[in-house]
């Protein structure tokens, strides 16, 4: 049984869950995920790993209830249980794997379109402890519904947030605001983009 340490909804249908799992926190990278099971009839879900801490042995997981199985899974509180929590699993980032000082003298760039900042943070906190500045882009529909904010900030090189509705940071979509940082004179060598289909493409 895998103890929830930390339960809070971070917008207006996105949770975060702070998961008591000392192996997986021991063991994973950026870019890999879990998957958690509720109880013996539950299904198996897989969510992405958004931070741990290898000393408090505890991994982060936000996620959006899309189904019967992780609308359940949200109205867990701390001090509720999780049956299996198993990972980490799937291929790191592939940062992780690459010099770092050849990291070093890339410009590099993260998009993240709503619930797309969950597995976008980890990887741009990992840059921020091998001393690499990277700059990310978060976008969603409102103010409301940007996540993990202050967290990006914290280890963003330059953090720019996007409101669909323009009443936040950059008025309009992701995408613009990456034409308007060419346009400036900024000069990418790697992009990673999570987020809707339509916004990667």
């Amino acid at each position: 049984m895998y103890k929830i340490v930390k339960a809070e909804k971070l917008a207006d249908v996105i949770y975060l869950m702070d998961v008591e799992a000392p192996r997986v926190a021991r063991h994973c990278q950026p870019g890999q995920f879990v998957i958690v099971k509720m109880d013996e009839k539950g299904e198996r879900i897989p969510l992405t790993i958004c931070d741990y801490d290898r000393e408090a042995g505890t991994v982060t997981i936000v996620f959006q209830p899309v189904g019967a199985s992780t609308t359940k899974i949200a109205g867990l509180q701390a001090g509720d249980y999780f049956r299996d929590f198993t990972g980490p699993l799937g291929r790191p980032s592939e940062f992780v794997d690459e010099d770092i000082e050849d990291l070093k003298k890339k410009k590099i760039l993260f998009v993240a379109g709503g619930v797309g900042a969950a597995p976008v943070y980890p990887q741009v906190k990992w840059m921020k402890e091998h001393g690499i500045d990277v700059d990310v882009i978060v976008g969603s529909k409102t103010k409301d519904m940007l996540i993990l904010e202050d967290e990006m900030k914290a280890v963003a090189g330059n953090y720019y947030p996007c409101t669909d509705d323009g009443t936040y940071g950059h008025a309009g979509m992701v995408t613009t605001k990456i034409e308007k940082l060419v346009e400036e004179g900024n000069h990418y060598d790697v992009c990673v983009a999570i987020g809707p289909m339509i916004m990667m493409k």
